[in-house]
């Protein structure tokens, strides 16, 4: 694990961002979204987004993370430096999230790249995830 640099603080700065811009918008009187994400490209280029929590439907909800990857893969980008996801809920709930397990494995297809876990640190993808054993 490493201390967090200020371009790190930078992107959570942009995940907090998204995180309440989005957590204001509902359907049919619901919340549709309290997690904003933002990643770093090899390259510098940071791109962002909100999760979407279908409310009658988890199955079909997808993670910040996702949003963001897809945003940076359709530019043609496949490997990124690093990412963080912040949740907001209010001004009494709000922090930096570890992504799920789904996202642990879909990230693997953009590298090994640091995960931000809070405001202090981050790690290295293949060092918080628990199937790590299988790395190329």
């Amino acid at each position: 694990m490493r201390k967090l640099s200020e371009k790190d603080k930078e992107l959570i700065k942009e995940a907090k961002k998204v995180a309440r811009k989005f957590s204001k918008v509902k359907w049919e009187g619901q919340r549709l979204s309290t997690v904003g994400a933002a990643l770093r490209t090899k390259d510098g280029k940071i791109y962002s987004g909100p999760d979407i929590c279908h409310p009658q439907s988890g199955s079909s909800s997808i993670c910040a993370e996702f949003t963001a990857l897809s945003k940076a893969y359709s530019e043609g980008h496949t490997e990124i430096d690093s990412i963080v996801a912040y949740c907001y809920v209010n001004e009494k709930v709000k922090k930096i999230l570890s992504p799920c397990g789904i996202c642990r494995e879909f990230l693997r297809l953009f590298g090994n790249p640091w995960i931000i876990l809070d405001t202090k640190k981050k790690a290295k993808l293949n060092e918080i995830h628990l199937f790590s054993d299988n790395w190329k």
